[in-house]
């Protein structure tokens, strides 16, 4: 027990709403554990101070309190009565007025501010009868505002509750929040305060009646519109149509707040009224003002409102333009007269209603007539002058410009969720465009789709007799829907999967052109450096007849040299490197063909690679891929725009219209639409196809799973801990850089310690690398079988310790394939491979996972894991594909309990958005801080 005298102080905290209370004794602050239990003695609400909490306020120990408990504090006297409690200035005025406030709030002698409403603001003030309360006590007037302050922080406090059914508890029962109803709309300049509180609810609307209108469609052969005013009893419903003397005697009394509505009416709707008193009938401007504007403005105050029966339908419908296509411009009705995108269309307009078509000559009467509302063969039609505007602007604009092959096809995409991007827009603020129209198909036009989207009634493709080999029934399918979009102007995104042939349909393709033009210019095939072999050969074997010139190496041929050599060529083959070091040269020359082999290497679009690449001129352009996209819509983009350039709109607009809403809000209509938009010219099969008929031998992935060494571990651990203290004090590219450079040096870590430490000369490769034991184990085991393997890594020097491991601890002698190998080297090292010269070939994943046919092999190793799925399928298609007669193993290696069993799980669900649209390591540095820490964390 204290016996010593107490202090008390307290001070409302405006910021806070709140009240802050401590305690003294002598000089010294007492800890609210001590006096809570003095002062709360008899306040139930607090579990009599037991569930006050501690807080401090500008360095000072005490308690919040929200304004009911003080309320009850001060009011109440809950404080215990043997201890000897002085109040400071400040709490004897609360101690003062709070009797008087706690009577304001039970009479309920305060309302919602009118005033503050209209300012934006919530606040209570005094009633006239909360005003008279306090002027009866001549201690009290000063104190007013003080406690018209605490009144506003008790109603704001309650209205801040989040138990459901607070507000009940304490009577507050009004129907609408005013801070709600100041958010409807722009006519709260047309409310009273009295309007308003009874609309909120805080006062009782006692008018056995509410105010309407009902507006009627002129009768036939007359223009003008019937208004009524009419009431509607709030017991029965029944409608009264307002004539003084005809209504209800209870009604009779009622004028004036029939005049009030009238005069409120009168404000929102001057043109319902003439000379101060309301019309029974209106013009047809005076009828369409009420319908598309007025009848909304009395619908928010309250009144009620009945419209003709159809206004609901017709009201948003507009009148819907159709261009009957019937055939180009170029040369009548028949489908190779369609050349490219920006072939023009012949057309004829049509214009239709909900059920009724008209002619563009019936339309244009109508327009002529300046009506908003009209009967057509019984049935009304909204004529909205603005809308009709835009409707002749994007007319007169088809009319001058053309309906080109590009808005069909954009517009058929349109259709699956919004407008396509478009940078040659009639105008970037009218909401009807060119994609608006819907488009009746006749003829050729109708054709031409079909073959298109469906791939049907392609003619068939003649197989040159100069081709030696032979097309499997999809190859030549392949062949001949490359040789109709050459013949229609449209460029081509050949997609097959690795293995299937890509190559030899294009070879075909190529052989098709010669025949049919033998003076043409050459063809350019662009591919990376790894792979120029490949073609070559490929090329020898199956069209000997071709000559082809090599455009590489140091010695190549610059200037009029290099054009010389071309014009003696069918064929000139360089890489993507060569294509932006020699750009003058390429682009000095209108190739018959453009073809980038493994075209995803132009995805960055923003290089001056891929817009080197982009530059150059051919007749016809044709990407082959297997990954179309790697990790983002952006490499779709580069690679359309290479093929069929401005198809997708520029860059900035396609990531607009497509890149946020599918990467970052999953949106499955722009997916669906952009599916359409590629379609026409994007053909992949899959190996699963069953038009592709492959009967390839079956391919089994396994996920090995190697724990870390203990010196792996620490190091793991050590190395996170570091890193994600300093991620903590950065941000933007700083803590991106830092994390990509962190993932990096994991993965080196989770490979092999050496690799991370940098060591020249490692020792004791197998025992400090659970992941370099297991591979030793695996690579015999194939080998005992007479089987050989790939074994896939990012790192150089990995590769080489590799190497080392498996020749002193098998006598195993493997070869390296990678990026510093010269292309001679190269192309014999593979053939060695393929011959079965040596059985275990280490590969770079950049050098050797694209374009290398490596069928010796059936197993295939990822040593380390690229962390994107397109890539590690390519580089698996290596060995799995066509030629291919044994069954495919393909192993995984995983680290247990690091990233790289994280990651791997999140590798699959990043497969599913590049199945959709046909996704680098990036996306990790997004993560907050927690979620890297998760990540990362070594379990």
């Amino acid at each position: 027990m204290i016996n010593e005298a107490l202090f008390a102080k307290s001070n409302y905290i405006e910021e806070r709403n709140q009240f802050f209370l401590y305690v003294k004794i002598r000089s010294s602050v007492l800890p609210p554990s001590r006096f809570t239990p003095l002062l709360f003695t008899w306040h139930e609400g607090s579990f009599f101070g037991s569930v006050l909490e501690e807080s401090t306020y500008d360095g000072i120990s005490g308690i919040f309190l929200n304004p009911s408990d003080a309320l009850e504090l001060f009011a109440n006297n809950t404080e215990n009565s043997f201890i000897e409690l002085e109040w400071c200035d400040q709490s004897e005025q609360y101690r003062l007025i709070a009797p008087t406030v706690a009577d304001l709030l039970n009479e309920r002698s305060f309302q919602p501010s009118f005033i503050a409403w209209q300012e934006g603001k919530l606040s209570f003030s005094l009633t006239k009868e909360g005003q008279e309360m306090i002027a009866q006590n001549p201690l009290l007037p000063s104190y007013a505002g003080k406690m018209e302050e605490w009144l506003d922080a008790i109603m704001k406090d309650w209205m801040e509750r989040k138990e459901e059914g607070y507000l009940q508890t304490y009577w507050m029962d009004y129907t609408k929040d005013p801070r709600q109803l100041a958010a409807e709309g722009s006519l709260v300049e047309y409310l009273d305060e009295e309007d308003w509180l009874r609309d909120i609810g805080w006062t009782k609307d006692t008018t056995p009646f509410k105010l309407g209108l009902r507006l009627l469609e002129p009768e036939k052969g007359e223009q003008d519109w019937k208004l009524e005013t009419l009431l509607k009893d709030k017991k029965t419903e029944e409608l009264y149509v307002w004539e003084q003397d005809s209504l209800p005697p209870s009604y009779k009394k009622y004028k004036k707040e029939v005049n009030r509505g009238f005069k409120k009416w009168q404000q929102l709707t001057p043109s319902l009224f003439s000379n101060g008193q309301i019309r029974s009938y209106l013009t047809e401007e005076d009828a369409w003002r009420f319908l598309v504007e007025g009848s909304e403005r009395l619908l928010a105050i309250g009144s009620f409102i009945f419209l003709p029966p159809w206004w609901q339908a017709i009201k948003d419908s507009r009148i819907k333009v159709k261009a009957r296509v019937n055939g180009s411009k170029m040369g009548g009705n028949h489908s190779q007269s369609f050349v490219g995108l920006q072939s023009l269309v012949n057309f004829e307009w049509r214009f239709s209603t909900r059920n009724t078509e008209l002619s563009e000559e019936e339309f244009l009467a109508l327009v002529e007539e300046n009506r908003r509302l009209v009967q057509i063969k019984g049935e009304w039609v909204v004529l909205d002058p603005g809308f009709i505007e835009e409707i002749k602007r994007m007319m007169k604009h088809a009319e001058e410009n053309g309906i080109r092959m590009e808005d069909l096809l954009k517009s058929n995409a349109a259709g699956m969720g919004g407008e396509i991007p478009d940078d040659a827009s009639l105008d970037a603020g009218a909401s009807y465009s060119i994609q608006d129209i819907s488009y009746e198909l006749t003829g050729s036009a109708e054709r031409l789709i079909e073959q298109l989207y469906q791939g049907k009634n392609i003619p068939p493709f003649d197989v040159p007799e100069t081709f030696k080999g032979e097309l499997r029934p999809y190859q030549e399918q392949g062949a001949a829907w490359l040789t109709f979009l050459r013949d229609h102007g449209f460029g081509a995104c050949l997609a097959d999967d690795m293995g299937l042939g890509k190559t030899i349909q294009l070879i075909a393709y190529f052989l098709s052109c010669k025949e049919k033009e033998p003076e043409g210019p050459p063809v350019l095939i662009i591919c990376p450096t790894s792979v120029l072999g490949n073609w070559q050969k490929e090329l020898e074997k199956f069209a000997p007849s071709l000559d082809v010139m090599l455009h590489y190496g140091p010695n190549r041929g610059k200037g009029s040299i290099f054009r010389e050599a071309v014009l003696d060529s069918d064929v000139v083959l360089t890489s993507y490197a060569i294509s932006h070091l020699d750009e003058e040269e390429l682009a000095s020359i209108g190739w018959r063909t453009i073809c980038l082999d493994e075209a995803q290497n132009i995805k960055n679009a923003d290089t001056k690679q891929s817009q080197a690449v982009r530059n150059l001129s051919g007749a016809h352009h044709i990407a082959l891929t297997g990954t179309p996209m790697e990790n983002r819509l952006s490499e779709l983009w580069a690679i359309f725009d290479f093929i069929n350039p401005g198809y997708l709109g520029s860059l900035g607009s396609f990531h607009k219209q497509f890149v946020l809403a599918i990467e970052k809000d999953q949106d499955k209509k722009k997916v669906q639409q952009l599916q359409m938009l590629i379609q026409p010219f994007l053909l992949r099969r899959t190996k699963q196809d069953e038009q592709v008929a492959l009967n390839l031998p079956a391919k089994q992935e396994q996920k090995e799973y190697c724990p870390l060494t203990i010196e792996q571990a620490s190091i793991y651990e050590q190395l996170v801990k570091e890193t994600l203290d300093k991620v903590e004090e950065l941000g933007g590219i700083q803590r991106r850089g830092l994390v990509l450079k962190m993932l990096g040096q994991l993965k080196q870590v989770c490979d092999h310690p050496a690799l991370y430490l940098k060591e020249e000369t490692p020792e004791n490769l197998l025992m400090r690398s659970s992941k370099m034991e297991k591979l030793v184990e695996l690579v015999e085991q194939i080998r005992l079988r007479g089987e050989s393997c790939l074994i896939f890594t990012q790192y150089i020097s990995m590769g080489n310790m590799i190497i080392e491991a498996l020749e002193s601890s098998l006598g195993e002698k493997g070869r390296f394939l990678n990026g510093s190998v010269v292309k001679k080297n190269r192309d014999q090292l593979i053939q060695e491979f393929q011959d079965g010269e040596f059985h275990v070939l280490v590969l770079s994943l950049k050098a050797g996972g694209t374009g290398l046919n490596l069928t010796a092999a059936n197993h295939v190793i990822h040593y380390d894991r690229w962390w994107n799925p397109a890539v590690e399928n390519q580089a698996t298609d290596r060995a799995y594909r066509i030629g291919q007669s044994r069954f495919v193993h393909v192993h995984k290696f995983i680290a247990t309990g690091t990233l790289e069993e994280k990651i791997d799980a999140m590798i699959e669900s990043k497969q599913a958005l590049n199945n959709q649209i046909i996704t680098s390591e990036g996306w990790i540095t997004e993560l907050d801080n927690e979620e890297l820490r998760d990540l990362l964390t070594l379990r």
